[in-house]
């Protein structure tokens, strides 16, 4: 239920009673364990049909715009994840979609100005 309210509320929520979402500790296993795996976003990756790039370090997240900081809804790398309607939902079948709890932590982390820490 708490995951609904994340991803269908569009006005800003104050956030600061919240912990501070760290990247490495994190958001990383996140994405090294269910976007990085071989074949995938890891360094090296070729796409075949679909053009993949690295998401294996913080700053290979952040560039090209896949992260908005501050606006986990305007950040194309929250809705992949999130909005399991997409064509291109991430991750693609036969992967599990990521958990809720792991959905919430990286919406925070955005959210909270998706810092490097």
């Amino acid at each position: 239920m708490l995951a609904m309210a994340f991803t269908s509320c569009r006005h800003k929520t104050d956030l600061s009673s919240l912990k501070q979402v760290s990247f490495a500790n994190d958001i990383q296993p996140i994405i090294a364990s269910n976007c990085a795996m071989s074949g995938c976003h890891s360094t090296g990756s070729s796409g075949g049909e679909h053009e993949l790039f690295p998401l294996t370090t913080y700053e290979e997240v952040i560039d090209e715009g896949h992260v908005k900081a501050g606006d986990a809804h305007g950040s194309k790398f929250y809705q992949v994840i999130s909005n399991h309607t997409l064509e291109d939902v991430m991750p693609p079948s036969p992967y599990p979609p990521l958990s809720d709890d792991q959905i919430k932590l990286i919406y925070l982390w955005i959210e909270q100005g998706a810092q490097n820490n």
